[in-house]
């Protein structure tokens, strides 16, 4: 019995100094990269889970490639697909998730090009085939989408009034802009979270089953020092507050990665005076177009035909 206590004396705490160190190398050297460097999805990739949309020319002849340099030097690898039938009711941008890709939103691209919008796709920065190795999950990203607006408006004359649909990362970066750049005269958030502490929070505990938010929080300030940003300013639900354009929040009531409370927060605090919520009862984070099917067509196709004029800002 004595031997076994003064081994434990000993073991306990070279486990406890080694947990400790363990933790330090997680918090400087892996847990800061994990939320700012997402997987890249490939063509490949794509390939094997919807063959049948890798690029625009799976539903339309009349599109190009269109890419931009941004400030800092980026190259973000896009392309601009024409409205049908000469058709021009305005331009919508569609924002993919993280570690996603435009070539995910292809199949809303062609929803809309049907129904006479043109679509700007292009994949996010540190996503796809795009430049750059940080994620900051709108921060830059907004400056970036309104880089995509300024060429647009010069290589394409006429591709204006501006609109904005993101899917959850994407999502966040629509409202975050959709303050920044009045240009947008409207936008639709499917799944955005409400800051990104508190969604940072939720996975932790989701991959790790334990609330000690001391440790993402200290891994956070070194992803600050990486990426050159400040988590705290990433905070859809306080960019609500300044957007005055007609805009709707989508979210599943089933999705369990993001909740749909944090939609709806972000639905509360928007400023606008033409304001939509729309729940999709039993959808998931990334079957909300499946689920909602007809429905849910109608209805962001409705609320662009509504609101993507330049008369309907506020």
């Amino acid at each position: 019995m004595r031997k076994t206590f003064r081994v434990l004396l000993v073991v306990i705490p070279l486990l406890v100094v080694a947990l400790s160190l363990g933790l330090l190398y997680a918090i400087e050297n892996v847990l800061p990269y994990s939320a700012i460097r997402p997987h890249r999805c490939t063509v490949g990739e794509m390939a094997l889970s919807s063959p049948n949309f890798l690029s625009p020319a799976a539903f339309t002849p009349h599109w190009e490639n269109f890419d931009i340099t941004v400030e800092d030097t980026i190259r973000l690898k896009g392309w601009f697909i024409f409205a049908s039938g000469g058709e021009n009711r305005g331009t919508i941008l569609l924002l993919h998730g993280i570690g996603s890709c435009k070539i995910t939103m292809l199949s809303l691209a062609k929803l809309f090009v049907q129904n006479g919008f043109n679509c700007i796709l292009y994949d996010s920065r540190a996503n796809g085939e795009s430049g750059g190795i940080n994620c900051t999950f709108g921060y830059y990203e907004k400056r970036d989408l309104s880089a995509y607006i300024d060429s647009a408006l010069v290589r394409y004359p006429g591709s204006a009034p501006f609109g904005v649909l993101g899917d959850s990362f994407g999502a966040a970066t629509a409202v975050q802009a959709l303050a920044w750049d009045k240009r947008l005269v409207c936008g639709i958030a499917e799944s955005p979270f409400a800051t990104l502490r508190g969604v940072i929070h939720d996975y932790f505990r989701q991959m790790y089953f334990v609330p000690l938010y001391f440790i993402p929080d200290a891994a956070l300030v070194n992803s600050e020092r990486i990426a050159r940003f400040q988590v705290d300013s990433v905070s859809p639900e306080q960019d609500a507050r300044r957007i005055t354009q007609p805009t709707m929040i989508v979210h599943g009531s089933a999705d369990r990665k993001i909740s749909s409370q944090y939609g709806r927060l972000v639905f509360d605090n928007l400023a606008s005076t033409h304001k939509e919520w729309y729940l999709v009862e039993g959808a998931g984070h990334s079957d909300i177009g499946n689920v909602g099917g007809a429905e849910y067509e109608a209805r962001i196709v409705g609320f662009f035909r509504t609101y993507l004029n330049v008369n309907t800002a506020r």
